[in-house]
């Protein structure tokens, strides 16, 4: 009877674990993915060819070999551009747009740590020439003016190394690698640097094409920075406009319009329709369009 009573605790106990362990991994939250940027676009091997695949790409390795001719110019040059559509020729732009990317990272990463070093510097440093209020007040200008000077130049050096980035992403032309995930995530991220780098040059007029084209990117309509830098950049083009008159009354609403619009939305996407900060731009935008926005 011991014996029995000891099996039933026994299998009680084991049910209680086992019910208590379904639980804990049923409660236990999933990793979300994580997005990565992948070092190659593609995986360009023979693992997923046919074996007719194999024997024509063989054959043509061969044929290649006999018709070998370095000095070979066609003078048509559909054929010869067809290898732009490949797997490898994708996949060498994407490293090269790649490391493009990573050395304007660098240069602005670099950049924000000389910065720190030369702030610390400066204010560990014993300031017995400084009789007058004056003197530092002129020291401390010469000093932004030089952390300035430095931010300019990583950025412009940067954007260079952006625009590279995207030029090389644009050479892909397979339709189908474009529409490929570690594509779409690695041409975001190269256009979120160049607009932020580029904006912070306060080169406005050419940071909006960059960002509608950004928009257009999966999800990245939801984004409410991406509208936030658009807004800002269609009122200076607004103001601009009507400072120079430089344009028509309607190009002006145009853009008056367009400011309006990513301002609205950068707003919803932060705060939400039924929030007080939307009404409150609602009423900014009433006041500017001299128009009814309904909320």
């Amino acid at each position: 009877m011991k014996i029995f009573n000891r099996l039933v605790i026994l299998l009680v106990l084991m049910n209680f674990n086992l019910l208590y362990s379904q639980d804990a991994a049923a409660a236990a939250p999933t990793k979300e993915e994580e997005v990565t940027i992948k070092g190659e676009l593609i995986v360009d091997d023979e693992a997923g060819l046919s074996e007719d695949d194999k024997a024509r790409k063989k054959d043509i390795i061969k044929q290649e070999a006999m018709w070998k001719n370095p000095d070979f110019v066609g003078y048509n040059k559909a054929f010869e551009d067809l290898h732009k559509l490949s797997k490898a020729f994708a996949n060498n732009k994407y490293r090269l747009a790649l490391s493009a990317y990573q050395s304007g990272m660098n240069s602005i990463l670099k950049m924000r740590e000389n910065v720190e070093q030369f702030r610390k510097e400066q204010a560990e440093k014993k300031r017995l020439d400084e009789k007058w209020y004056w003197q530092k007040i002129d020291r401390r200008a010469n000093e932004e003016r030089y952390v300035q000077r430095e931010k300019m130049a990583a950025k412009l050096a940067a954007v260079t190394y952006f625009t590279k980035a995207i030029n090389h992403l644009d050479d892909i032309k397979n339709a189908d690698l474009r529409e490929e995930k570690a594509y779409k995530t690695l041409l975001s991220s190269v256009y979120r640097a160049w607009i932020i780098a580029e904006f912070d040059t306060q080169n406005y007029p050419q940071c909006i094409p960059i960002l509608e084209l950004y928009l257009e990117l999966d999800a990245n309509e939801k984004e409410y920075p991406a509208h936030k830098y658009l807004a800002s950049c269609y009122s200076f083009e607004e103001n601009t406009m009507k400072k120079y008159k430089g344009g028509s009354d309607d190009q002006i609403q145009k853009l008056k319009n367009k400011k309006n619009m990513h301002l609205l939305r950068a707003t919803e996407l932060k705060y939400g329709k039924g929030s007080i900060e939307y009404k409150h731009i609602v009423d900014l935008v009433n006041k500017d369009e001299v128009i009814a926005v309904t909320p």
